[in-house]
């Protein structure tokens, strides 16, 4: 959040990509204030015209994520969504694919899996 706050008018002015681990997401928004939790987080860089790729990519809900980014303690059995890769709404209908790589290609490598994110490079809209 204070990143954001900090380049907001760089985010305003220039297409960004905001892409990584932000150790954020919906089902905790209850554990901090309104204007500091994950729902705040989207909704500033959404009036700042960015959209989570995953998200509009695969028509899920901020916090009903079905593809995890991370493995807290390494174990599979306690999965969360906290890696992001936020782009300009304006480019979101060129996303050609997003992917998150599976548990157990990266299980000895990281505790995070790689979220790719396919943008055309033209005009073509995904319908």
């Amino acid at each position: 959040m204070r990143a954001v706050k900090l380049y907001r008018k760089l985010f305003a002015q220039y297409p960004t990509v905001l892409a990584g681990d932000l150790n954020s997401n919906a089902i905790w928004d209850s554990n901090h204030a309104a204007d500091l939790n994950h729902s705040g987080l989207v909704k500033m860089l959404s009036e700042l015209g960015l959209v989570s790729s995953y998200h509009f990519f695969h028509r899920e809900a901020h916090g009903e994520e079905k593809q995890p980014t991370y493995y807290f303690q390494w174990k599979k059995q306690r999965p969360f969504h906290i890696d992001y890769c936020f782009i300009p709404k304006i480019w979101a209908r060129r996303v050609q694919r997003v992917e998150v790589g599976s548990y157990t290609d990266w299980k000895d490598r990281s505790d995070h899996r790689p979220l790719l994110v396919e943008i055309a490079d033209h005009q073509t809209a995904r319908p």
